[in-house]
């Protein structure tokens, strides 16, 4: 047995011989048994993840249920993981994999040839397939997570996405929430509460002077009653804008707007947590997206620079709506 083993050990030193996965380079599609004895088909497309592992070595142990808690943790996002096996074998841990998609390299041949030389190698490959991390080394869930987030990141998209806040102005946050946008230089649209824009004067006027639009939610918040003159009259007299748009209370259509957008409603009155909320809001976005968010909401107060800064790293501009 233990000739076996090196002789198997010093197969795959030979296969390893070449680098490490280069940061940067493009993997193109492949197809690799799976442990059922089918094959399973891989193309760019989907963040995803893959964890080479060889059976002998018993950091195996360690790395697969951190890459099952990572993959938990990262549920609801376009991420996929694969565990490869480049020693062949299977049958007995197959059972102890948690969960992960168990894939077979016999001989690591395959594995060689992307620069793998050693296990466990953990590969995150962002949506075009550019490897965007790489680690020899045994990692925490922590370290996993960080690199999906970051293969994100590294696949930039481009295009314009829009943040927008109904019920404004609300009884409380404003200022902080305008002071927000103003560090993060970016602009908003506000669809207004009209009957409140008279006793909050200077700080809609701000607004206005700040570059955000500034759009009509109703009068009082009855749908069924928006008085829709009667709040342009008010945008016009009082701050001389000339509002297009109407959005109703407790919808996501946007009237007035003749553009196709795809909205992405997190919900953030319903008060999830800060992560949760960035995790509904960054799963959609796409360009040309309008992101409804609401004043007065902590938790969307709270992660508001955090999901700016995200969405620029991402590639995308942000802008108004008129």
């Amino acid at each position: 047995m233990k000739r076996v083993t090196l002789a198997l050990l010093l197969s795959l030193i030979f296969h390893f011989a070449s680098a490490d996965p280069m940061l940067g380079h493009t993997w193109q599609a492949f197809q690799i048994s799976a442990r059922d004895g089918s094959v399973r088909s891989w193309e760019p497309g989907r963040v995803t993840v893959i964890a080479f592992c060889a059976y002998w070595c018993d950091t195996w142990k360690t790395q697969l249920p951190r890459l099952a808690s990572a993959r938990g943790a990262l549920q609801g996002l376009p991420v996929d993981f694969l565990c490869v096996s480049v020693d062949g074998r299977w049958s007995e841990v197959a059972d102890s994999n948690h969960g992960l998609p168990l894939l077979l390299d016999k001989g690591g041949a395959w594995s060689g040839e992307h620069g793998v030389d050693r296990v466990p190698t953990t590969v995150v490959l962002d949506e075009k397939g550019c490897c965007s991390f790489v680690s020899g080394a045994v990692l925490r869930s922590e370290d996993v997570i960080d690199a999906v987030h970051g293969a994100f990141k590294h696949s930039k998209s481009t295009g314009t996405v829009y943040l927008t806040f109904d019920d404004f102005p609300s009884s409380h946050g404003d200022l902080e929430l305008l002071d927000i946008l103003r560090t993060e230089q970016v602009p908003a649209t506000f669809f207004c509460i009209c009957s409140k824009l008279s006793d909050n004067h200077e700080l809609v006027a701000r607004a206005a002077q700040e570059g955000h639009s500034l759009q009509i939610h109703s009068w009082d918040h009855h749908a069924d009653q928006p008085n829709l003159e009667r709040c342009r009259q008010v945008l016009l007299s009082q701050f001389n804008l000339h509002a297009a748009l109407y959005r109703p209370p407790g919808s996501e259509m946007i009237i007035g707007e003749n553009r196709h957008h795809r909205i992405v409603n997190p919900y953030d009155y319903s008060r999830p947590s800060e992560k949760e909320l960035k995790r509904r809001i960054l799963l959609d976005i796409a360009p040309e997206a309008v992101i409804q968010l609401h004043a007065g909401v902590l938790v969307t107060q709270d992660c508001l620079a955090e999901l700016i800064r995200e969405i620029k790293a991402r590639g995308f501009t942000l802008g108004t709506l008129h």
